[in-house]
């Protein structure tokens, strides 16, 4: 019998960049930087994200007043599929996957990350010319600009996304996509895309109606609530549906099988199921796709459909 051991390896130009494909549009992009200024912020603050978009300049800059990262936090931002930190210790929320630093390179070739924390001031940045160079599995350099510069400004991160392939940037697209995200977040986080200040405005509601699971669906869901609400008028393709949310982290919007029927475009509802969050079956209710879908093979996913 050989001797030889055999180890999984991967190429980390290419692993970024084949994740990087997975973000098609600057509204996928655009989401995955706001949510992390909303998310990480110090206690007692307000969190507030700027976004600043430039078709002429082919450029976004995403700007919040989170805690920020020092060098040491901004290698573990780098890390592909690293263990996200706030989700180790028992803090529920985004970063699963630990895929969003790639986002940027699914649209543009430039990622630059300014971050403050502590009054100390840290500049990165990556092109995808560096990502494009390398033939191996060995890690890719990161150029640092500027490392933990003394400074007097507040703690913040600025993400900038150069070089961008797209056409246009879709202004009201952006807008529309993170307003429906804000739904379920909570109500002192703002947002402004370039002078609009994003705020989710629900349709008029005619009636409303409340579900407990019973059965084996309370077994496997936990004491939970559905929420079906019935507008007034139909209601915009991308705001119909029931909301799923875990721990208020929106996965997926869904008629569950009654798409096209008589009326269904006039119902909009949530349920929360933070058991999802929890489920280490071997059919995994996510992929790190963004799609905004579950998977319907994993059995809550089924149970809540």
């Amino acid at each position: 019998m050989s001797s030889k051991v055999i180890f999984v390896k991967s190429h980390v130009g290419r692993d970024l960049l084949q994740n990087a494909a997975l973000f098609k549009t600057d509204k996928l992009v655009i989401w995955e930087y706001v949510a992390n200024g909303l998310q990480y912020v110090d206690p007692g603050t307000s969190p507030t994200v700027y976004v600043r978009l430039d078709s002429k300049g082919r450029k976004i800059r995403i700007g919040d007043n989170g805690r920020g990262m020092t060098l040491e936090g901004l290698q573990n931002f780098f890390v592909m599929h690293g263990e996200n930190l706030d989700r180790k210790s028992g803090v529920p929320g985004r970063g699963r996957f630990g895929t969003g630093k790639s986002a940027a390179f699914g649209i543009g070739d430039l990622l630059r990350v300014t971050s403050v924390r502590d009054s100390l001031r840290s500049v990165v940045e990556l092109a995808r010319f560096d990502l494009d160079k390398v033939s191996s599995g060995d890690p890719i350099p990161v150029r640092v600009l500027a490392s933990e510069a003394p400074c007097s400004e507040a703690n913040g991160t600025i993400v900038e996304i150069e070089q961008i392939h797209l056409r246009s940037l879709d202004q009201p697209g952006c807008i529309r996509y993170i307003e429906r995200h804000l739904a379920k977040w909570p109500k002192n986080c703002t947002v402004f895309v370039n002078s609009h200040e994003c705020e989710y405005s629900e349709p008029p509601i005619r009636e409303q109606r409340r579900f407990r699971p019973t059965g084996k669906a309370r077994e496997l869901l936990g004491d939970i609530e559905l929420v079906v609400k019935i507008a007034k008028a139909p209601v915009d393709e991308d705001l119909r549906g029931v909301a799923i949310f875990s721990n208020g982290v929106w996965h997926e919007s869904t008629l569950a099988g009654m798409e096209g029927k008589e009326m269904s475009n006039y119902i909009i509802g949530e349920i929360d199921v933070p058991r999802l969050d929890d489920d280490d079956s071997p059919i995994s209710p996510f992929d790190l796709s963004r799609s905004m879908r579950l998977n319907p093979s994993n059995e809550l996913v089924g149970v809540i459909y």
